[in-house]
């Protein structure tokens, strides 16, 4: 190896475990709205084991917002945001996501329609001080339903409520972040034939 392979490789991160011994961490996200600027009011995650999908561990996770004042009414109605059980069960928003991470280490993420999730989730990490450390390359659901079932004429949009009614699988409460999350999981699942 040269010295310039040897600088070079240097710089790049290793990674230990390979993408397939990864836990996966299934989650949803709920907002007080859907600008970049509204907070996240709750994380609902599922934990499973590489290979056989394994649920490990299951959380919701409610988190105090700060400029209430900013929420979007519909967004807090649609999410089920109860002001009293919120301030009985909500934590403050650097401590639910710290709870968060403590989950995440070294594994995917898998969500549906990820991104809006994880720009939101990544925001709040680095206004608190906070870093991923979850591997870097998450995976969707929705891209995996439509690449599976883009000829079936019976699907639009592909969305978490019309996977879950092809799938016939029960939703729980629709736009909670821990019922979604199980969704998710749900779909995948069935995605990938199991």
């Amino acid at each position: 190896m040269t010295n310039a392979e040897e600088s070079e490789d240097r710089s790049l991160p290793k990674y230990q475990l390979l993408v397939n011994e990864r836990d996966l961490v299934f989650f949803d996200c709920e907002f007080t709205g859907l600008s970049l600027d509204n907070e996240i009011i709750e994380i609902g995650f599922l934990k499973t084991k590489p290979g056989t999908f394994d649920v490990v561990k299951e959380r919701s996770i409610k988190l105090r917002p700060v400029r209430i004042e900013n929420a979007d009414p519909s967004a807090m109605e649609m999410n089920g945001y109860d002001e009293e059980q919120w301030k009985k069960e909500a934590v403050d928003m650097k401590a639910g996501l710290e709870e968060f991470l403590k989950y995440t280490k070294d594994a995917l993420l898998v969500g549906h329609n990820i991104s809006a999730d994880l720009i939101r989730l990544e925001k709040a990490f680095w206004e608190h001080d906070l870093r991923p450390n979850y591997y870097y390359k998450p995976l969707d659901t929705f891209s995996f339903a439509w690449l599976e079932l883009r000829d079936e004429p019976t699907l639009t949009n592909f969305s978490l409520r019309e996977l879950a009614s092809y799938f016939a699988i029960d939703r729980g409460q629709a736009h909670r972040g821990i019922d979604d999350a199980r969704t998710t999981y749900q779909i995948f699942l069935k995605l990938i034939g199991k």
